[in-house]
């Protein structure tokens, strides 16, 4: 166990990072770790999981000095977490873009030291951190433009978008580090980068296909696309761009499915969220209401094709 004197060191040093496991999220990562010099504890949360990550900094024996959490909503139930962590002398700075429920966003200004919010999914929040540590150093803006990257950008931003994309959901810190601190890519990174180019270009031929396509009970169009889960990655909202449809199914893997809606028709998803049982199939649908969901089917059977099949007849009833 910690004595108090050795307990109060490791606080004044220690920086926790809670950050998405997203593009995005990463991006915010590398700017911090550059900032903070690579003194920090970095972890992945979403929205979720970051009450729980949160109580668990707070039951730690040794709070942190500093807390950043970025590309992650606010919601009202780590307001009193934040304030007590707040009492214990921890410095919090919350960067997020997604939309915040209700009044939340005064109330976690009241016990943030920093919060650095736009409520734009269309302005990510690496893009929000580089405006915002810009006057330190200019490269905490190059690094946010890679957020951007994968419909423009240098080829640099471009090589480490298709890098990130190849860490989603299980990103390294030294990878991050060398983003961090502009270093070289390594052979690994490199062959990373060639494969999700390939990928790339395998998106691209099924966007100038014709997706199968549903008319939903609400004359909405709904277009489905089957796909890998390295191929879906790169469809994304280019769905959009190639077809006049208001949604877009992706099924990416043999338990999960992307649903997109066209960001142009301003429609929200909200009623579709949370667990949903579907002719003896349970689907848990979570995400950002108005952009995205992510739907998994808690089956402990093999997905099969009539499982697909039910799932789009169930949308098709519900948008």
């Amino acid at each position: 166990m910690l004595k108090n004197n050795e307990c109060a060191s490791k606080a004044n040093s220690l920086v926790v990072i809670i950050t998405h496991g997203d593009v995005d999220g990463m991006v915010c990562a590398a700017q911090l770790i550059r900032r903070e010099k690579s003194q920090c504890d970095l972890r992945f949360s979403n929205a979720k999981y970051i009450k729980s990550a949160l109580v668990h900094i707070l039951r730690s024996s040794c709070k942190p000095h500093q807390i950043y959490i970025s590309d992650i909503p606010a919601n009202p139930e780590v307001i009193k977490i934040i304030s007590t962590l707040k009492e214990h002398g921890t410095r919090i700075f919350w960067i997020d873009h997604h939309p915040w429920e209700g009044e939340v966003r005064e109330q976690i200004e009241n016990c943030c030291d920093e919060v650095i919010y736009n409520e734009s999914l269309q302005t990510p929040a690496g893009i929000l951190m580089g405006r915002w540590l810009k006057d330190e150093d200019p490269y905490y803006e190059k690094v946010g433009n890679i957020c951007y990257a994968y419909e423009k950008g240098s080829d640099w931003e471009g090589n480490w978008f298709r890098l990130l994309s190849s860490y989603i959901g299980n990103s390294k810190k030294d990878v991050l580090e060398r983003l961090a601190y502009d270093q070289d890519f390594t052979e690994d990174d490199l062959q990373r980068i060639e494969q999700n180019k390939k990928d790339e270009l395998k998106a691209q031929q099924i966007l100038n296909e014709t997706p199968q396509s549903f008319e939903t009970k609400s004359k909405k169009s709904l277009a489905v696309y089957d796909t890998s889960e390295d191929q879906g990655i790169y469809l994304g909202h280019k769905v959009f761009d190639y077809h006049d449809v208001d949604y877009c199914l992706i099924h990416i893997m043999e338990k999960k499915w992307q649903l997109a809606c066209n960001p142009s028709r301003k429609q929200s998803m909200k009623h579709l969220m949370g667990k949903k049982k579907i002719k003896g199939h349970v689907f848990a649908l979570g995400g950002r209401e108005n952009e995205l969901l992510a739907i998994v089917s808690e089956s402990n059977k093999n997905i099969k094709s009539e499982i697909h099949e039910l799932l789009i007849d169930w949308l098709c009833e519900k948008l």
